[in-house]
């Protein structure tokens, strides 16, 4: 009989499984390394979701922001600063950033912005004249210099959201101009 393709079966003993053991353990591994970077990979693109739509929701507020400071350039009188429609006078309270913004309290953005989904709305309050006769204003120490004489200070508030409602950035500016009388 030819016994040249024949394992000796002596030998069965000796043989433990250790190798299988072990390349069991080396899966077993690879495959927690495998499930740990794909759980990585995941939070990072919620990650990167939530920075985007916060981008969005600031470039928003910014535009807002922008459009206030025009309004505030085009009137021609303060009285329109009654406490209601987003234009509050200095007498009255301006309505929590946290709460609702709608119709009755804010103004909402003109323009169009792509990828958002409410446009943005901006509260105007008028803070008073500053100048000589009524005092100086330094908002924040910016510059060292104070406002000139009969400049009108407002403070501008704006909500903006991302591409959904539950990315939202309050900005605050505050603006100064000259109101002939």
């Amino acid at each position: 009989m030819n016994r040249v393709g024949m394992v000796k079966a002596g030998n069965k003993k000796s043989q433990s499984g250790a190798v299988l053991a072990v390349g069991l353990i080396i899966l077993l591994i690879m495959t927690v390394l495998g499930v740990s970077t794909l759980h990585n990979s995941v939070i990072e693109e919620h990650m990167n979701g939530n920075l985007r739509d916060n981008r969005i929701a600031f470039e928003a507020a910014e535009a807002a922001v922008r459009e206030a400071e025009a309004f505030v350039e085009s009137i021609v009188s303060v009285a329109a600063f009654d406490g209601s429609n987003g234009l509050y006078g200095a007498e009255n309270d301006e309505d929590d950033p946290d709460g609702d913004w709608d119709a009755s309290n804010s103004i909402e953005y003109s323009g169009t912005i792509s990828g958002v989904s409410t446009k943005p709305r901006y509260r105007i309050k008028l803070l008073g004249e500053y100048g000589s006769s009524a005092g100086a204003i330094n908002i924040g120490r910016y510059g060292e210099l104070k406002a000139q004489a009969g400049v009108t200070a407002f403070r501008i508030t704006v909500k903006g959201t991302g591409s959904s409602d539950n990315s939202i950035v309050v900005l605050r500016t505050h603006y100064g101009r000259r109101i002939s009388s």
